[in-house]
């Protein structure tokens, strides 16, 4: 049997896990895109909903569907169960996950800007300010409750998903067969790719780098906490300082590049 053989050879685990969480992520957003497909086949007028009810919708869809796949599959097919404490979610998040969440967001952005800088001094043709391509648009966005969709969508859900996901389910698996650094690499490898493409947009290497080096920090709390609550909240002032730039000030970043740039 395959998993009593992987049992054995535990290594090999280290690319059956990654495998499979990245397999998930990506299957769940197909078939969430085939039942859409299906659904005005047989006559559904989705194209008549709200842009930004109808992502949401498809965004939580998504990450359910992951979820169930990752975690349910080896349940059904293998009796092999994932408990809240693999995950990392079997304790109410901590005042310490709090304090650290915001010194490690600091941290990160460091370390992302100093990777960034010395990938484009050594591959100068990655365009390191390329955006990530997200559900929603700047056009989509005009009501309050429209931009509390968004939000929660990007600030609450997403974190609170891929961090299960990634850090929780995949990191948390990792550690039971390999030590510390490697299954740090290993899940931020993963994370990273789960993010190189989106749709039928172009990849997104920069996009890709970038949340390869947020995963080494998320990955640090889940290790250090234990749980993956410090990773959610880090991860939720993240995309919070991107959905507040992109569609609440975007004209912050402007004016930021037109400070900094003739100091460089």
């Amino acid at each position: 049997m395959l998993v009593n053989f992987l049992d054995k050879h535990k290594y090999l685990w280290l690319a059956v896990l990654p495998l499979w969480t990245y397999g998930a992520f990506m299957l769940a957003q197909v078939l969430v895109l085939a039942v859409q497909h299906l659904l005005l086949a047989v006559g559904v007028p989705l194209q008549s909903m709200n842009q930004v009810i109808y992502a949401t919708i498809v965004a939580a869809m998504a990450y359910v569907v992951a979820l169930v796949i990752v975690i349910g599959v080896p349940l059904y097919a293998w009796k092999r169960t994932t408990t809240t404490k693999d995950l990392g979610a079997h304790d109410w998040p901590s005042w310490m996950d709090i304090a650290l969440s915001v010194p490690a967001f600091a941290v990160y952005i460091i370390c992302s800007g100093v990777f960034m800088a010395l990938l484009a001094s050594v591959f100068p043709g990655i365009n390191v300010e390329q955006a990530q391509e997200l559900p929603f648009s700047q056009s989509m966005l005009g009501a309050q409750w429209q931009y509390l969709l968004a939000f929660v969508t990007m600030v609450v859900l997403a974190p609170l998903a891929e961090e299960l996901l990634f850090r929780g389910y995949l990191y948390g698996k990792l550690r039971k067969t390999a030590p510390v650094w490697l299954s740090v690499l290993v899940a931020s490898v993963a994370f990273g790719l789960a993010h190189l493409w989106v749709g039928n947009g172009p990849l997104q290497w920069a996009v890709a780098i970038d949340t390869f080096v947020l995963s080494l920090m998320l990955c640090a709390l889940r290790e250090y906490t234990g749980a993956v609550w410090a990773g959610v909240l880090l991860h939720a002032i993240k995309n919070g300082l991107a959905f507040y730039l992109l569609f609440v000030n975007p004209s912050v970043v402007d004016q930021i590049k037109a400070a900094v740039l003739p100091l460089l």
